[in-house]
């Protein structure tokens, strides 16, 4: 399998809407707290970021070159202004038929080099404790857990779990 990682562009938000439709579908992402299909205003809202000159995010996605299908997607927000414009808001989504193949590892690479280059110097995250990959993918990128928050994820099931405060410095 042949992956290619680049900037998501306008044209992409439908194939990132398919891959959390899918996750969705297939119960496969509980730990992200998106319980519905996504709606109409969050394509258009990314279509709208994947296009924007002067964005308030970045965003990268990984298609299968064989299949022309966009099977994952990092990206990280950002303030503009004030004391935390230094800092960025990462996260990763793969699709469950492509998810165990290093994609969302090669993809957290890709945009903290990106966020590096674009001078940030810190990224950060929050992921449910019983998230086993996401924070083995965020260890192997080289965050650190800094931290625990208590009920921090009401899943759909009604119970709520912990989660991991990550964060990185960006040398």
């Amino acid at each position: 399998m042949d992956i290619e990682i680049r900037k998501a562009r306008a044209g992409d938000e439908k194939g990132v809407a398919e891959i959390y439709n899918e996750g969705v579908k297939r119960k496969n992402f509980i730990y992200t707290g998106l319980n519905h299909t996504i709606p109409k205003k969050w394509i258009k809202y990314w279509r709208k970021l994947y296009s924007s000159k002067n964005p308030e995010g970045y965003y990268f996605v990984a298609m299968d070159k064989e299949t022309k299908k966009l099977v994952g997607q990092c990206g990280f927000d950002f303030k503009k202004e004030g004391r935390g414009r230094h800092i960025v808001d990462i996260g990763w989504v793969v699709h469950p038929d492509y998810q165990g193949r290093g994609i969302a590892t090669k993809l957290v690479r890709v945009t903290l080099n990106f966020a590096k280059k674009k001078g940030f110097k810190r990224v950060e995250a929050e992921i449910a404790v019983p998230n086993h990959v996401s924070v083995k993918i965020a260890k192997k990128t080289g965050f650190k857990i800094e931290g625990r928050k208590i009920k921090s994820f009401l899943l759909d099931n009604g119970k709520y779990v912990d989660g991991y405060i990550i964060g990185k410095v960006l040398n």
